[in-house]
């Protein structure tokens, strides 16, 4: 096998065995050929899923299938990352509690949410930082002052970049794990019809943990949440191929915890109101493929190919994306601002130069 084909494989083997729905059964039934694993494992690497990767393996006790000099560098990564997660557990417990100390319960989103559960640091998400969101004006001033008495600070140079965004800039600690990124509202203001802050404030489900209050939005607006970080209106699909399959795991993820690994009817209507169907078709068909959750909307494999030529053909892939942006959101950007023409074009040259097959997005 060529080496473009060997690492599609990989990818599509990491897929199989990441997959929200897999079973043990299953996954030995498909287990992917020693030749594979070293591409598996880059790819797992590339999309930041070796923890995940790591985590599945050992949870479905597979890690005796495995070389034997694999199984200690898989073992090591998830001993790391559920370190990692419990300080980041802890780090979200002293912010809950300074929040209700401000009588603000914050309402916590994205991958934080997989750190409410006693086992949440050992599941194998990776992440960044911890995203909050705390619907009331009010409420934000309080939580920004509590913040501040915690020792949180931020660059004061970035504040004019996030006046108009659904979060103030990124608070950092020097003595926590993560940043902290306090939403004003969960999507920005232009992608309000996929997700309106009223709709979702009043789906908000209040619980206590840990003897905090704190909120989580309920299951279609979590679904939709973890559906608008894989595709935007405005992205083309070089940019969505851009984003690490992690978001596309979380997306299945939620799918197949919250409904059964059916996307549900509403969340169906509310992606074509939005106006949205177009670019999550891409998104749903890749799901399809890859995890396992059925697509609700017709076929379109663009960004599958997309995903799969970078890994065959590097170089050509990078000149039909760069084609595509040319005549897409990038390229009206670039002619309404010519002077960052020659600096889009050194880059384009740069990476042709020396191609990756994915492209890291924070």
């Amino acid at each position: 096998m060529g080496q473009g084909h060997v690492a599609v494989e990989g990818l599509r083997g990491l897929c199989r065995l990441l997959a929200p729905g897999a079973t043990r059964d299953g996954l030995v039934a498909r287990w992917p050929d020693a030749p594979v694993w070293p591409a598996l494992v880059a790819q797992a690497d590339a999309h930041r899923l070796l923890p995940a990767l790591a985590a599945t393996l050992i949870r479905h006790r597979l890690t005796d299938r495995l070389d034997d000099e694999l199984v200690p560098l898989l073992e090591e990564v998830a001993a790391w990352n559920t370190g990692r997660n419990e300080g980041l557990r802890r780090q979200l417990l002293g912010l809950s509690r300074a929040f209700n100390g401000a009588d603000v319960a914050p309402v916590w989103l994205k991958g934080a949410l997989a750190l409410l559960p006693a086992d949440g640091p050992a599941s194998g998400r990776m992440m960044l930082d911890l995203d909050v969101w705390v619907p009331s004006l009010d409420g934000q001033r309080r939580a920004l002052e509590a913040l501040e008495r915690l020792g949180y600070g931020f660059a004061a140079e970035q504040m004019p970049l996030y006046a108009d965004t659904q979060h103030y800039p990124a608070h950092f600690h020097p003595g926590e794990m993560a940043r902290l990124e306090l939403h004003r509202s969960i999507l920005p203001a232009r992608h309000h019809a996929l997700l309106p802050p009223d709709a979702a404030a009043d789906g908000i489900e209040w619980m206590d943990w840990e003897g905090t209050r704190i909120g989580r939005l309920d299951a279609p607006s979590r679904a939709l949440c973890a559906l608008a970080q894989c595709a935007r209106p405005e992205n083309s699909i070089r940019e969505t191929s851009e984003v690490p399959l992690m978001k596309a795991l979380d997306f299945a993820g939620r799918i197949h915890a919250d409904f059964g690994g059916a996307v549900p009817d509403v969340l169906t209507e509310r992606v074509v109101q939005a106006g949205w169907a177009g670019c999550t078709r891409p998104v749903f068909t890749l799901t399809e493929r890859y995890f396992g959750i059925p697509s609700p909307l017709p076929a379109d494999d663009r960004l599958v190919r997309a995903l799969e030529r970078g890994l065959r053909h590097p170089r050509w892939n990078l000149a039909v994306l760069a084609v595509g942006s040319v005549f897409g959101v990038r390229g009206r950007s670039l002619l309404r601002d010519p002077r960052r023409i020659a600096g889009a074009v050194r880059n384009h040259l740069a990476q042709l130069r020396t191609p990756r097959s994915h492209h890291p997005v924070e």
